[in-house]
């Protein structure tokens, strides 16, 4: 594993492909709130912050799945929990601070960027747009962001390449000259199977270690700055 602070790519990176929640943006309490409401409506006990925190870096489809595997279950929890998320005000989610000038550095020195998200990229919701791209144009970086790949746009999740795969096709750039930036153990392990660079971002995160006990990154940075000094 390398760190920003003892190595940098030196402008051998042709591509960076983010992940969304709590990368770019954190939607932490925006999950935890709309999993409360979505395990009170159907009637589980579980804990919210628990849930979206031990999900981190799977799709909550799969950990849905096996809940709704159990006999006699009905609920869509898929189904509840996003229009429980897509009713949120806006301003209940914001840009992390410094990833708005990272992205505006990153597009002003040229810099393809693309996302690469377990959120749905662009679905209706009782007749209402939502997804990534609807929440980026909230937050005003959805012109840094031309190519998404979100959850609706492929068979197989992180860490499975497919969507990255997708990603660098439409970005003309090739793994090794790749950059994958997450915050969790399967935007590593996706940049891995996709024979890509890897960087855990940690400034969403309260402990990296659970990530990476689970995957090990190339390189870990704990700022947005550092990110950039990473690519200089």
């Amino acid at each position: 594993m390398r760190d920003s602070a003892s190595s940098a790519l030196e402008g051998s990176i042709d591509a960076v492909v983010f992940d969304y929640d709590d990368t770019l943006v954190d939607t932490f309490r925006a999950r935890v709130e709309a999993m409360r409401l979505t395990f009170a409506e159907v009637g589980l006990l579980y804990d919210p912050t628990e849930f979206v925190e031990t999900t981190r870096g799977s799709p909550f489809q799969r950990a849905f799945d096996e809940i709704s595997d159990a006999p006699g279950w009905k609920p869509d929890l898929m189904d509840v929990y996003r229009r429980h998320y897509w009713s949120k005000e806006p301003g209940f989610i914001y840009l992390f601070d410094g990833v708005r000038e990272m992205l505006d550095a990153l597009k002003q020195r040229g810099m393809p960027m693309g996302m690469l998200t377990s959120k749905a990229h662009d679905i209706l919701i009782e007749g209402r747009r939502a997804g990534a791209v609807v929440e980026a144009e909230e937050l005003g970086i959805d012109g840094h962001f031309p190519h998404i790949v979100g959850f609706e746009d492929v068979a197989h999740h992180k860490p499975h390449p497919e969507g990255l795969e997708r990603l660098m096709a439409r970005l003309g750039a090739t793994p090794d000259r790749t950059l994958v930036v997450g915050d969790s153990w399967s935007d590593v392990e996706v940049a891995k199977n996709g024979g890509c660079w890897s960087c855990l971002a940690t400034w969403g995160l309260d402990d990296p270690t659970e990530q990476t006990s689970r995957a090990t990154p190339d390189f870990i940075v704990e700022t947005p700055a550092q990110l950039l000094s990473l690519l200089a």
